[in-house]
């Protein structure tokens, strides 16, 4: 009977890092959850896979020495000194963890510091230096990340979420879980398999020709002898050597079958990419189509402003769409949510009920568009809003300082905490019933699909000038791989191997 004392380290640090972005980031930019003796974690940490691994672990008696877990909006990358304290803090804690049998890490996969264009491996490296060879590291990652050899050198397990939106990260958190215990039971010798693909792009998976990869994916990864599979998108807005497309596929100890199913998975996955149609149109065209839409169907049109998306890196105040939407002298207009501190403020310190002139938006740089100079009604005001990540269980993002602006027929939600649309709670936390809309408008690229898809009549997307454009050959990049598609028209989507990785025979490293 094994006897060994079982136990996990685990932590979590998220930050999609936008090469283009125009917000900057330091060590305050992060929220920052210490655990500080917590017995387990709160359920705002379970959306990103950190607490659902925890939870698992309290229910089948496995100890847990816990890290913090820190997240970050993205934005551009981390200054050098913020992340030398975030990986100095991440070590200490599992110095104090003593000995460990585990490691489980919940990443994002595409994170920059200034000097340092691979966070996840430079934490990876460090980590296994600390456990030694033998003790198996598996890390949650985002659809979004950028795989590169460090990564898959440093670590056991590399299992991005499936979905985009992602609405899995629970679910690969107990997928990371089951192969951490029988790994440490002695069962597995995992041996993964890493194609790359020369293509960039964001690709939503609820919908063809994505949904069939992802079915795919799904039905390889229960198959006899496949460990994990994971279809990496790459974040299109990083400028890194290790930006692009990636599918990985762990076997238990067989590289020709990893190698042949990820070939397989790769092939469908180029010819997807190919696929995805691309229809987003300016702001004019697409609040007309919207309208029009909203007529047909007498239901609610949703726009996704998916250019100035806070999730992707952007300010969220541009105000490209909201002038069109302005001008078009509808009623039940409604748009979210416009990052704008000081006219949140305004609208507090003038109280519900007030009329302002206000100049909206347009503050943090070229891709944020001209102020636009209204008279607005305040009409709610709120502390407290919060709305829920990909609009799953319980509303627990903190919106900041709120408040609802009508402006001819339009309600605007300006807020203080930058973040995209996820949850029609946006809208309802502030007296909007979003059903009753005939057009909303969503700062979102791809997530607020799950929750307003089904209250929705049709959805159109909107290009705009802005840092999480969708079209990268509009992007000036220096490190990046070429050629890539669509940067470089013509260029083949051929997968080509990253390499054969396992820990098998690896050679003792320190632990200093």
């Amino acid at each position: 009977m094994d006897t060994r004392h079982r136990k996990a380290f685990i932590a979590g640090l998220m930050h999609e890092t936008n090469a283009f972005s125009p917000v900057p980031t330091n060590l305050e930019s992060f929220s920052i959850w210490r655990p500080e003796g917590a017995l387990e974690p709160p359920p705002s940490r379970d959306t990103f896979g950190y607490g659902a691994y925890w939870r698992l672990a309290l229910a089948e008696g496995l100890d847990v020495s816990p890290g913090f877990f820190a997240i970050c909006q993205p934005s551009a990358a981390l200054s050098a000194q913020g992340w030398a304290a975030l990986r100095k803090e991440i070590l200490a804690d599992l110095d104090r963890a003593g000995e460990v049998d585990r490691v489980f890490l919940m990443l994002h996969g595409a994170q920059c510091a200034q000097d340092t264009d691979d966070v996840e491996a430079d934490l990876l490296r460090a980590v296994r230096a600390r456990v030694g060879p033998s003790v198996p590291i598996a890390a949650v990652l985002d659809l979004h990340a950028n795989i590169s050899a460090g990564m898959l050198e440093a670590a056991d397990y590399l299992l991005a979420c499936h979905e985009y939106p992602h609405t899995d990260f629970e679910s690969r958190a107990h997928l990371a879980y089951r192969l951490l215990e029988r790994h440490v039971g002695g069962g597995l010798q995992p041996v993964t398999v890493a194609l790359r693909l020369p293509v960039v792009g964001a690709y939503p998976t609820p919908v063809e020709p994505m949904r069939s990869v992802v079915a795919l994916a799904r039905e390889v990864e229960s198959r006899p002898g496949v460990l994990a599979v994971s279809i990496c998108h790459g974040f299109w807005l990083s400028d890194t050597a290790d930006a692009g497309s990636t599918v990985l596929v762990t076997t238990q100890g067989d590289a020709d079958l990893a190698e042949a199913l990820a070939q397989e998975i790769a092939d469908r996955y180029a010819a997807a990419t190919a696929a995805v149609p691309q229809l987003a149109q300016p702001p004019a065209a697409a609040v007309r189509q919207a309208l029009e839409l909203a007529a047909q169907t007498g239901r609610p049109s949703v726009v996704a402003d998916r250019c100035d998306n806070p999730g992707g890196g952007a300010a969220g105040d541009s105000t490209f769409v909201l002038r069109e939407l302005l001008a078009c002298g509808s009623e039940g207009l409604a748009f979210g949510m416009l990052w704008d501190p000081m006219a949140v403020d305004f609208a507090h310190r003038a109280g519900v009920g007030a009329r302002l002139r206000l100049r909206l938006g347009g503050k943090v740089g070229p891709c944020s568009g001209e102020p636009l100079d209204v008279e607005v009604e305040v009409l709610a005001l709120r502390d407290d809003a919060r709305q829920a990540a990909f609009a799953q269980g319980e509303p627990r993002l903190p919106l900041g300082r709120t408040a609802r602006l009508r402006a001819g027929g339009v309600d605007i939600i300006v807020n203080t905490e930058r973040q995209q649309v996820f949850d029609p709670r946006v809208f309802t936390a502030h007296g909007i019933e979003p059903s009753a809309c005939r057009v909303i408008v969503v700062k979102s690229t791809t997530h607020f699909r799950n929750g307003f898809a089904p209250l929705a009549g049709g959805i159109v997307e909107c290009e705009t000038p802005g840092s999480v454009t969708t079209d990268p050959t509009l992007l000036a990049y220096r490190k990046l791989r070429r050629p890539m598609a669509p940067l470089d028209p013509g260029t083949p989507v051929v997968a080509q191997p990253l390499g054969t990785f396992s820990r098998a025979g690896a050679q003792d490293e320190s632990r200093s």
